[in-house]
């Protein structure tokens, strides 16, 4: 027999001999609506084991999920909680009856606002039950609050913290462009609005401290494809350690350099976020809403190749040409970001200047929109 259908048939033939032991059980002693309402407390003792049941359930499988316990451990943990579920409610309905019949005994009348967890923790210790209940009843009506039900602390007693790393792919898109060194955006030499990047990684973020989720260290690795095209009907040559940019004999209908890079993005992120804290003091934080990051990157130059389109006679021209190009092979520089959940514009400078031994140092420069998947 599979072992979830032997959890079911111990709560529900636990059940069947609780059934079995209430008939036995004198209402006659009570008042139509003194029955009503005892009956009616029975109900919500028995739905209050079974959610308890269900969300020991759901930690059990947290557990397993996350490589705690062994399946044969788990089976064996839900069918002991399904056990002990309906005996808990054999005995709690069993202290409210006496106790009921102790009221109607001695004052003649039932005030059942009276039973509350002190009596019910009372009258456990009187009869001699040492066991611990997980559960209390809900004596509120039905039409009560939502937003005061939302504040009582989750039931998952086991659950532990949330985990301190995860990891997420990423893409991002932008504006690529190079600067010359001591000079600003608009002496560029290459088209802004022709010049994009496109990046693709997987990043993993690390919660700093335990106890707090306001900062994290995010840390991965992405492939970057920046292109660079450039102004007035020109191309990159080299000559000899230097490369430089000269004006085409022929007119060229398109010039892009495109350099593809493997980098290693590292940032501090500062972010808010929401903390719930369990009944065992554990806590669960969700992902940062808001969020802004600091940082930069290393990486290396993979290869870099220049594309031409032109016409003649006619006939139309492409050329790949693929070479060092004299460019850097190693890579590093700053960025920054700022987002809400998992969309970001970010900015990113190369400290390092894409050719080694120009006269006229050019950085390359990006910005964009980034997203998390």
């Amino acid at each position: 027999m599979k072992p979830k259908m032997t959890i079911i048939l111990a709560f529900l033939l636990s059940l069947w001999s609780i059934e079995m032991i209430a008939q036995d059980r004198d209402y006659s002693l009570f008042s139509k609506s003194e029955k009503l309402e005892l009956q009616s407390l029975e109900a919500k003792i028995e739905e209050e084991a079974k959610s308890e049941l269900k969300n020991t359930v759901k930690t059990i499988n947290t557990q397993l999920e996350e490589n705690e316990i062994s399946e044969e451990e788990a089976d064996k943990l839900k069918k002991e909680a399904a056990e002990n579920s309906a005996k808990n409610i054999e005995e709690l309905q069993n202290v409210l009856y006496i106790w009921a019949k102790y009221q109607k005994r001695n004052k003649g009348e039932i005030n059942f606002d009276d039973f509350d967890k002190q009596t019910e923790i009372e009258f456990l210790r009187k009869l001699g039950f040492d066991r611990e209940y997980t559960f209390s009843i809900d004596y509120e009506s039905k039409d009560e609050d939502d937003s005061e039900k939302s504040k009582k602390p989750l039931k998952e007693r086991d659950l532990p913290y949330s985990p301190r790393t995860d990891g997420s792919v990423f893409w991002s898109l932008s504006f690529n462009n190079a600067v010359k060194d001591g000079e600003g955006f608009d002496d560029t030499p290459f088209k802004f609005a022709g010049s994009r990047s496109f990046e693709i990684g997987y990043e993993w973020s690390t919660r700093v401290f335990k106890e707090s989720n306001f900062l994290r260290f995010n840390y991965g690795f992405s492939f970057q494809f920046n292109g660079l095209k450039p102004k007035n009907n020109s191309i990159l040559v080299e000559n000899g350690e230097q490369t430089d940019l000269v004006q085409s004999e022929i007119e060229l209908d398109k010039s892009k350099f495109r350099m593809d890079n493997l980098i290693i993005p590292l940032h501090l992120q500062f972010g808010t976020s929401k903390t719930t804290v369990l009944d065992n003091g554990n806590k669960r934080f969700t992902d940062h809403d808001f969020k802004v990051g600091i940082g930069g990157f290393v990486g290396v130059n993979l290869l870099n190749t220049q594309k031409i389109k032109y016409s003649e006679d006619g006939e139309n021209f492409k050329e790949r040409r693929r070479d060092d190009y004299n460019t850097n092979d190693l890579l590093y520089g700053l960025s920054t970001y700022i987002g809400w959940e998992d969309f970001s514009v970010f900015a990113q400078y190369n400290v390092n200047p894409i050719f080694k031994d120009n006269a006229v140092d050019l950085n390359n420069f990006q910005i964009g929109m980034r997203i998390t998947l």
